[in-house]
């Protein structure tokens, strides 16, 4: 018997070296669970994938092959299993794997591409004939899956980064400047030839069938599962990528623009609609199956919401807001939570609605606090209580968010600058309201300061002392006053 914890060695392997971020996560392992026969004979996996991926295919099949590049991670693999382990690990490179002459593979998964499988003294092969190769290694009714990556992605397209850092040392050549990639699903068509199935794949846990992502539009469950994953990459971004993903759906564009494609060749089980970290999904002739729920495929709620506020229809969003699903399925997952998760659905879109800087009728003053979210939980019959906002703010809070975003990062750059200058414009007309009423204040003790003068004047002078002199005369000239004025003076004096 063979020893399995040692890697048989073809020419091509590299060292010291490590591929990191395997192919796999649970949407690819569920699609190749669907995909697979129950029982092949020799199925070859060529390219880094993960444990789910190998142990998947090693229960579907008589005998497993895998091809790794770096002796590392060949030797790492192979020493994780007992000797009449579940797969034989061979490290080296395509071409030197081609060169040994293996007997015909029926399954050949090749799910991570063609990019990493060539080492740096490899043969300067392009992209048709690194395919070439793998389907050679291939019986001619065999099951074939290939990962191409899209270099017309939409985060391709909104990456930041300059050409040469985007892909590191994982190419020893620029594979991606070779002119007879292909840079379409027509392309990749054409260069296989015998596509049976195609599935666009957004970041490692979704996928969705091509043709399903032809015919989706804005704001639908398609759309809606593509942009939630792309959300989530890596990708140091231009600008949203949610936006993109949407003028795509418009378009018709998303199965063009999607970071790459599984192609299939040959034969399969039945596989399902899309394929995400959380399950799967069948698009249905009544709408989208998605366990024991069928959801319609329409327009998300958020979708119509920014519609209607882009529009300052406050009549109109008020309305849809009372209609509102309140489990809102493509917001807030799991089951309904009484009126919490609409709060949190509510708090969800908020943070779309300002922090993507879309138009809406409030005032900039309400986009602060809970003021906008107590206004629209109340439009959907919800009483917004300090528990429920809280509890809601906090679902929210855990809910997957857009990465950062360089124009993003802009428009929130000229937005406070744009506040700064009102906040200092304020402070200025404040100022100048305090210098006005300071000098008031100046004038007024001034003329309090005149007037005390002039009074002290008037007192001083000859017709105040006429005046007293008259008051005196008019005391005399009353007998009682008189008296009562002589007695008093007459007791002060005793009482000396």
């Amino acid at each position: 018997m063979t020893d399995r914890t040692m890697p048989t060695v073809v020419r091509g392997e590299v060292q010291p070296w490590t591929d990191r971020n395997p192919a796999g996560g649970p949407a690819l392992t569920g699609f190749l669970a669907d995909l697979l026969p129950a029982r092949a004979g020799r199925t070859l996996i060529a390219g880094p994938h993960d444990s789910d991926v190998l142990a998947l295919a090693a229960s579907r099949s008589d005998d497993v092959t895998v091809l790794l590049r770096s002796v590392s991670d060949a030797q790492a693999l192979a020493a994780a299993q007992p000797p009449d382990g579940g797969y034989a690990v061979v490290t080296g490179s395509l071409d030197g794997l081609a060169d040994a002459k293996p007997e015909p593979f029926d399954v050949v998964i090749a799910a991570d591409g063609l990019d990493r499988l060539l080492g740096p003294d490899s043969a300067a092969l392009d992209w048709p004939e690194r395919a070439a190769l793998l389907r050679g290694l291939a019986g001619p009714a065999a099951l074939v899956v290939i990962g191409v990556e899209n270099g017309f992605s939409i985060t391709g397209l909104l990456d930041r980064r300059p050409l040469k850092d985007r892909y590191g040392d994982d190419e020893f050549r620029p594979l991606h400047d070779d002119p007879r990639r292909p840079g379409s699903a027509a392309q990749v068509n054409d260069l296989l030839g015998g596509v049976e199935r195609r599935y666009a794949r957004f970041g490692s846990d979704t996928l969705v069938e091509s043709g399903v992502l032809t015919r989706t539009q804005a704001g639908f469950p398609a759309m809606r599962l593509a942009a939630a994953a792309l959300e989530t990459s890596d990708t140091p971004l231009l600008a949203p990528v949610a936006d993109a993903v949407e003028s795509a759906a418009r378009a018709g564009m998303l199965d063009a623009v999607a970071p790459g494609w599984l192609v299939v060749l040959g034969t399969g089980g039945t596989t399902r609609t899309a394929y995400t970290a959380t399950g799967t999904a069948d698009l249905t002739a009544d709408g989208w199956k998605v366990g024991d729920r069928v959801l319609p495929d329409a327009e998300d709620a958020e979708t119509v919401l920014l519609r209607l506020a882009a529009a300052e229809d406050v009549p109109g969003f008020r309305a849809y807001a009372a209609t509102v699903e309140p489990t809102w399925f493509d917001v807030v997952p799991g089951r309904p939570d009484g009126d919490v998760t609409p709060a949190a659905a509510w708090f969800r879109f908020r943070d779309r609605l300002i922090g993507g800087h879309h138009r809406h009728p409030w005032p900039p003053w309400m986009a602060d606090g809970d003021d906008l979210v107590k206004t629209w939980l109340a439009m959907s019959g919800v009483e917004p209580t300090d528990e429920i906002l809280a509890r809601g703010r906090e679902i929210a809070a855990t809910l997957p968010a857009g990465r950062p975003d360089l124009r993003t990062a802009l428009a929130d750059d000229e937005e406070a600058r744009t506040t700064i200058k009102e906040q200092a414009g304020h402070i200025f007309g404040l100022e100048r309201t305090m210098r006005f009423r300071d000098q008031q204040l100046r004038t007024r003790e001034q003329q309090l300061r005149n007037l005390r003068d002039e009074l002290r004047r008037l007192k001083s002078g000859r017709s105040a002392q006429v005046a007293s002199t008259l008051s005196r005369v008019a005391r005399l000239r009353d007998p009682k006053r008189l008296a009562g004025a002589v007695k008093k003076r007459a007791k002060a004096f005793l009482l000396r």
